[in-house]
């Protein structure tokens, strides 16, 4: 046997006794070490707060002047690797990224940039691992034209809409292009002189974009529909009553078969009612959901997620008494959902649960300023169920979100001590609460903009719960106060300051200046606070030749520098000697024979 075969036998025989004794014992958990994703900056560059991550769970792309200050660039990295890789083509000199959408397959990344010409925005497309960036937008008649922000990418991946004044300075159309060509097709036909489109939405199918525009009168908006890849527009709004225009919070149905819109008064009549309408999608007469009793009519208008109902707040029942009303989406037979109050201050916000079952809303009953939480029937007029329990004197909810299966409903509230806002979570219909965010320390408050993972298991939210003023990232079990930091040790006056969950619920991405203060760079790290298995290094996986050759130099006897030479990951996150064996004998057990 060659002493090449030996030393093989050597390392791979106690691997393997590694692997099984590992599969056998029970784990413990780690703790999980974020990891950078964007890599080393240039001097005063930083991370901006435009960052996604792909739909597949791959890759974050994000925005930053990483290689030149101030010259903001458009990057991807590989999650699972952390190889990253500049996306935008070589900038002209003064030329930025400004924004960008990844397309539902996750093969591509369409963004906005002044790339070619200073002040001349323009839209392009690329692979998400690199390539040849074509300009989408075409060619201009204007030199001052510019692709607006807002373009869209359609559901199947296919094709960007945008709108640009190509043609005509300051005259606004709407375009689609294949998104790996420069192909645009002008698709909101002739406009009127100084007439303009605003406002666009691709239905599901991806077969027909929905468009506001004064296309006919100047300022007088009204609703069409075009196939995204002919110019074929069609007026779905109608013949509107005098003095009224579409408003622009149109919906497109889930099932991409009708779109719902309201009506307000133009400027010769500001206080004409606002009426809510449904029509096919492919042209048709309007119906009118509501019925004007006198008041301000519909506002925030939502369609179920099978297509069936609308929702809205209108005053249409009493004057100047707002409720949540449920009409089917095809025909007017609204009704009360919300269960109308006598004495009432007004509604906050409302969303529909993802079965299309329930409502869910705040009110303040009292018109004091106190707003608390109900739950009710979107089909049926059932009593409203109050599921923010009660209340300490002066407190109040704020914003909530209910959970992707549409189990439970996370809110913010000071509920226990008025002005200490926490996170709580409660069954969606009943009032069962439980806190989340544990105990902060005095003046602590949990931040707005927490998110439910899409797997509906945990809550990803920013506090200040452990250092007043000093903003972290934590995560909790969504219906247990268990509440876990996982950004990691932060530089003095660092703060987290946004986050993103990955589609797969396991990982968080978050931007932080979390070692340079006032630089924010962007990192990753596991949802739950705890690392994977056997992930020693910190670098948020499992590999044969660094965790696993680590465990099996432990077996052998190796300590100190002859256990980690060599050994660790490119993106390792603990790399001294003493931790690296703490952490082995964490993650397999004290008596193990390791």
């Amino acid at each position: 046997m060659t002493n090449a075969s030996a030393l093989l036998r050597a390392h791979i025989s106690p691997l393997i006794a590694v692997l099984l004794i590992a599969i056998a014992a029970p784990m413990q958990p780690l703790s999980a070490q974020p990891v950078k994703l964007s890599g080393t900056l240039t001097s005063l560059g930083d991370v901006s707060n435009k960052y996604a991550v792909s739909p597949d769970g791959r890759y974050a792309v994000f925005i930053a002047d990483k290689d030149i200050n101030g010259r903001d660039e458009l990057y991807a990295v590989f999650l699972r690797t952390g190889a990253s890789v500049k996306l935008s083509n070589i900038l002209v000199s003064g030329g930025n990224v400004t924004e960008f959408q990844i397309s539902p397959d996750s093969s591509r990344v369409a963004y906005l940039a002044d790339q070619d010409t200073p002040g001349a925005f323009r839209l392009y497309s690329v692979n998400i691992s690199g390539g040849t960036t074509p300009n989408l937008s075409g060619g201009f008649a204007t030199t001052g034209g510019d692709v607006l922000p807002g373009f869209q990418i359609s559901p199947d991946g296919n094709r960007v809409v945008f709108i640009a004044d190509k043609d005509a300075d300051d005259d606004f159309h709407l375009y689609s292009s294949p998104i790996t060509s420069s192909s645009p097709l002008k698709l909101s036909g002739t406009l009127t002189p100084g007439g303009d489109v605003t406002h666009f939405q691709i239905s599901a199918n991806s077969a027909q974009v929905v468009f506001r525009a004064d296309k006919d009168a100047n300022d007088v908006f009204e609703l069409y529909s075009t196939p995204i890849a002919s110019a074929v527009p069609i007026k779905l709004s109608g013949t509107l009553p005098a003095n009224m225009l579409v408003e622009p919070d149109f919906r497109v149905s889930p099932d991409s078969i009708r779109t719902v819109f309201r009506t307000r008064g133009n400027s010769t009549d500001p206080f004409a009612f606002n009426e809510l309408y449904s029509v096919p999608i492919l042209g048709g007469t309007p119906i009118q959901l509501t019925t004007t009793n006198g008041g301000f009519g519909a506002g925030n208008v939502k369609i179920t997620p099978d297509s069936t109902r609308v929702l809205y707040t209108s005053d249409e029942v009493v004057q100047y008494g707002p409720a949540v009303m449920s009409t089917p989406i095809n025909s007017r037979s609204a009704i009360v959902v919300s269960e109308f109050f006598a004495s009432i201050g007004g509604y906050g916000p409302f969303e529909v649960s993802s079965d299309g079952a329930r409502v869910v809303f705040t009110i303040d009953r009292t018109s004091s300023g106190i707003y608390e939480l109900y739950s009710a029937s979107a089909i049926s007029a059932t009593s409203a169920l109050k599921i923010s329990g009660p209340l300490v004197s002066g407190g109040s909810v704020g914003e909530f979100q209910i959970s992707p299966d549409a189990s439970r409903v996370v809110f913010r509230a000071d509920k226990d001590a008025q002005g200490r806002f926490e996170l709580y979570s409660t069954p969606i219909a009943s009032n069962t609460s439980i806190k989340l965010s544990g105990t902060p320390t005095p003046g602590g408050n949990v931040s707005t903009g927490f998110q439910v993972s899409p797997d509906s298991t945990r809550v990803i939210y920013l506090a200040d719960r452990d250092t007043p003023g000093i903003v972290e990232l934590y995560s909790s079990p969504i219906a247990a106060n268990l509440p876990s930091k996982i950004s990691g040790a932060m530089i003095a006056n660092g703060d987290v300051t946004t986050f993103a969950i990955s589609p797969d619920s396991s990982r968080v991405i978050f931007l932080a200046d979390k070692e340079t203060d006032t630089v924010d760079e962007l990192y990753r790290v596991q949802i739950g606070g705890s690392s994977l298995a056997l992930d020693i290094d910190g670098d948020d996986r499992v590999l044969p030749l660094t965790d696993l050759l680590l465990l099996a130099r432990y077996q052998l006897g190796l300590r100190g520098s002859a256990l980690i030479a060599n050994a660790l990951g490119e993106n390792a996150t603990i790399t001294a000697a003493g931790a690296i064996e703490t952490r082995i004998r964490g993650a397999l057990g004290v008596g193990l024979p390791f």
